[in-house]
């Protein structure tokens, strides 16, 4: 299965529209943006119609919650909708991923919430995003353990599965220095909370690798809990990334190569893109698969 690539970085870097905090929802406010966010979910969907490939598309809400919006449930409900619309227009088959970030730095746990406090602030947007007919949650780019653990338990109460991506250092910890295999205990104890399967984002594929790579010496028979990478286009750290001058990315060719050669050695069967990624890299994804087929 395929996802998306880039969305905020080819809104600011490609469209030259400028983001609040990487807000990418706040384009649905006006014509030109719903335009823009319309165009690059399009450039997927047509990539994984050609190829007659699934893909998950994740709406532009990670920053839809109330630390940025008063208006949660629109925003949510109105980015669905336009995914929907994409997917109808493309005849992709595709599955809609709602999309919840962090509260707060998702590269600093400083002041991450706890799990307590996570669970009750990301409530709102699981109910929104649950009721605007997504097919799955996603919980990405989360900076520690416990704060993950709270929007697992707010995304269990809407009864949808729900898929998490941890925000992962080369050497396989999370940002608050949790090891990725004991973050998987700890989201995998209770059964009525428990992920439907991990994923890794924000981070290359060479960089996934050596991650993976710590998880299976770890716990090898969690592994295979962990079914798929959405990469950044370069192996530089994500906060060098999001504060450049211009954009960092990797030619996608290069990029392809690196990524099915980390999910062929750890198993992944999701792949995709993430900051730095545009329509390039995905179709490339796509193409280097139908050569291993």
């Amino acid at each position: 299965m395929l996802t998306d690539g880039g969305i905020e970085t080819r809104i600011i870097y490609e469209f030259h529209r400028s983001l609040r905090d990487f807000c990418s929802f706040e384009l649905l406010d006006d014509a030109q943006g719903r335009a823009i966010l319309t165009q690059i979910y399009r450039s997927y969907a047509e990539i994984a119609a050609r190829f007659d490939l699934p893909i998950q598309l994740g709406t532009p809400t990670w920053r839809a919650s109330q630390n940025w919006t008063t208006d949660v449930t629109r925003y949510n409900r109105e980015a669905v909708a336009l995914i929907r619309d994409v997917i109808a227009q493309t005849g992709a088959r595709a599955i809609v991923a709602g999309v919840i970030g962090p509260a707060t730095d998702g590269y600093d746990p400083t002041h991450a919430l706890g799990a307590v406090e996570a669970e009750a602030y990301h409530r709102e947007q699981a109910v929104a995003l649950a009721d605007a007919g997504v097919d799955i949650l996603y919980a990405a780019t989360f900076p520690s353990c416990d704060a993950l653990l709270g929007a697992c338990a707010a995304m269990a109460q809407t009864r949808l599965p729900f898929a998490v991506a941890p925000m992962i250092r080369p050497d396989g910890t999370m940002m608050d220095g949790t090891p990725l295999a004991t973050a998987i205990e700890r989201l995998d104890a209770d059964p009525s909370r428990r992920p439907w399967h991990y994923m890794l984002g924000c981070i290359y594929p060479t960089n996934a690798a050596t991650a993976l790579a710590a998880l299976f010496r770890a716990a090898p028979d969690l592994a295979h809990r962990v079914v798929g990478l959405k990469a950044n286009g370069s192996p530089l750290p994500p906060q060098e990334l999001e504060e450049g001058a211009r954009l960092e990315q990797a030619e996608p060719q290069v990029f392809a190569r690196d990524l099915w050669a980390c999910a062929h050695e750890f198993g992944l069967t999701v792949l995709g893109g993430c900051c730095g990624t545009d329509a390039r890299h995905i179709e490339e994804i796509a193409e280097q698969a139908s050569q291993r087929v």
